[in-house]
């Protein structure tokens, strides 16, 4: 099955009979925080010294060890992630072994690292997928943003490598203020290279590294980020889905089936993702949360096994409430608000995040803007 892309029919059927069953799915094995870039708004990156002050990394026997308990527990999808993977020496040989369990493996990377040697093994055991995250669409930008003066070179190196070998790519990228520039670069370079571009212009407050970077982030104001929403919209979409997706914007026709984002929550009394119910997220210092841009609730799988951490966490995702402001809001079938979202703007589940209120108040004033001129 590995080397074949699921139909997304069957995916989502999967992923429906796994919500019944609370069966962990699909998890994320972030292997480390080490990376060789250094972007300004990334929410787990550390340096080696920052990491050891704090905790360890996992072995890849440990690793193993996890994978084969969460397997015995119906996991099929595991994404590998960090930090950079092919940063780790024995990324390699842990990527084959989870390979040759049977598991359907994706890889996050930023691609600077992919060459031939590593695109040949890729080969031989292929992903499902390759997310690359593409920073920009020159060197300049990945200076500014990433410091690494020679990254995007490398990143569409990478790129190229994967591309020849036949290995599946999607290009995402995280839009901030110090490449807001690139957006449309990106989006050029996707569709010259054929390959899907998935963007973001919400950068989640880093509360996993810095637990008092409780709604800060190097990123736009929230007006700023709603203008870029609609921009990326736009660069997805033609002129006739666009003017769809405006026009059930401002009549309150709910779009989160739009939204990209396969963890979304919709709004309410719960949590609706599939985080905690069907997926899972494994740190690098070996906690199991339901998402990653949560820093809480978290058990120990490598200390009390994965089957006693799953429980707990699906128990613990069952009583997690979302602010019952955002039930009874008249803007809530145009809000993205997720309780990963309000824990990281405001550090409590229960607290509506202001950042992501005024980003939809803008969202909402851009979109009457805008169909006031498509109707001209």
């Amino acid at each position: 099955m590995n080397n074949e892309i699921i139909k997304p029919q069957l995916t989502e059927y999967l992923y429906k009979k796994a919500w019944i069953s609370k069966t962990p799915l699909s998890g994320a094995f972030e292997i480390s925080p080490l990376c060789n870039m250094d972007c300004k708004m990334c929410y787990v990156r550390m340096t080696k010294e920052e990491m050891e002050k704090v905790g360890r990394q996992r072995t890849m026997e440990e690793w193993i060890y996890i994978a084969k308990q969460a397997k015995e527990m119906g996991t099929l999808f595991v994404l590998l992630t960090g930090g950079e993977p092919f940063l780790q020496k024995d990324f390699k040989e842990l990527y084959i072994k989870l390979y040759n369990m049977g598991f359907v493996l994706s890889i996050n990377t930023n691609a600077t690292l992919i060459t031939e040697e590593e695109v040949e093994w890729l080969k031989k055991y292929k992903p499902m997928k390759v997310n690359v995250t593409l920073y920009g669409n020159c060197n300049e930008t990945y200076e500014r943003l990433c410091n690494n003066p020679k990254g995007f070179d490398q990143a569409t190196r990478g790129i190229k490598l994967l591309q020849d070998a036949s290995i599946r790519v999607k290009i995402n990228a995280s839009i901030t203020p110090f490449n807001e520039g690139d957006l449309e670069g990106i989006y050029k370079f996707g569709k010259e290279n054929n390959l899907p571009v998935q963007a973001t212009s919400y950068m989640y407050p880093p509360i996993r590294k810095d637990e008092l970077s409780v709604g800060i982030n190097n990123r736009f104001t929230a007006e700023e980020t709603a203008i870029n929403y609609i921009k990326i919209r736009k660069l997805r979409m033609d002129d006739e889905k666009f003017a769809l997706f405006i026009h059930n914007l401002e009549n309150g026709i709910d779009i989160k089936n739009d939204l990209t984002h396969e963890c979304m929550d919709l709004e309410g009394e719960s949590m609706k993702c599939r985080a905690g119910v069907s997926t899972y997220w494994i740190s690098w210092d070996g906690k199991m949360m339901p998402c990653g841009m949560m820093n809480k609730p978290y058990y120990y799988p490598f200390e009390i096994g994965f089957k006693n951490a799953w429980k707990n966490i699906v128990k613990d995702t069952v009583k997690i409430r979302l602010p019952i402001e955002c039930s009874s809001c008249n803007n809530k079938t145009a809000c993205r608000v997720c309780a990963a979202m309000c824990l990281a703007e405001e550090g409590d589940f229960n607290k509506k995040p202001s950042y992501v209120c005024k980003m939809t108040e803008e969202l909402i004033n851009e979109v009457k803007s805008i169909s006031k001129n498509l109707l001209k």
